[in-house]
């Protein structure tokens, strides 16, 4: 959810931070390697795609003991402000107890859901940013014209890419002990195309 404006290139993190606490207006903004980017507003499919994970995934967080917060938290390597990524996921999950800041340093899952005008950022810049996050465990990339999800998981070796196309695939995200199925991803949310790939 992202795109259409962009503005300051080679931005650190702190430089962007004063980009955005300069701003006057609403607009919303994320860093991604080191470029300003403006979040557009998102549509009502994004929204029902991103509640229907966050909402179940809110829940079973809640009762773990862990957070999960959706659409309002920021991602950033660590607390040095020299970095050029601060992006903003559609939904984030961290552990640990509450730091009450503007961002998160240690997530362990990360959701975003996927626009066609997001897509090429979301799978470029910003995947390979957040498959450098060390905490990271899991990254969800959520299509939104198709009902497609692409799930990285960290293992031992490195990062695992699974591609949950089929009616009965299920999201498992065990770093959180969290399953949800396809389905139930795309409750109420029209596809606009079919399913692309396997």
């Amino acid at each position: 959810m992202d795109d259409r404006v962009r503005r300051h290139h080679g931005l650190t993190v702190s430089e962007f931070d004063r980009f955005v606490d300069a701003q006057r207006d609403e607009s919303d903004w994320e860093l991604v390697d080191g470029e300003v980017v403006m979040m557009t507003n998102p549509t009502e499919n994004h929204e029902q795609i991103a509640c229907n994970i966050g909402a179940p995934l809110k829940l079973a967080m809640d009762a773990a003991g862990c957070r999960s917060y959706q659409g309002g938290m920021r991602v950033q390597r660590d607390e040095d402000g020299r970095g050029r990524d601060k992006p903003k996921p559609d939904i984030v999950v961290r552990c640990g107890p509450r730091q009450n800041r503007t961002f998160v340093t240690d997530p362990l899952v990360i959701v975003e859901v996927l626009s066609p005008s997001t897509m090429d950022r979301d799978r470029g810049p910003k995947l390979s940013f957040y498959k450098s996050l060390p905490t990271l465990r899991h990254i969800v990339l959520a299509y939104q014209d198709q009902m497609r999800v692409e799930h990285d998981r960290r293992e031992a070796d490195g990062w695992v890419c699974d591609v949950l196309t089929a009616p009965d695939d299920v999201l498992r995200l065990e770093a959180v002990d969290f399953a949800i199925d396809r389905g139930r991803i795309y409750f109420d949310g029209p596809v606009l195309r079919p399913i692309v790939g396997g």
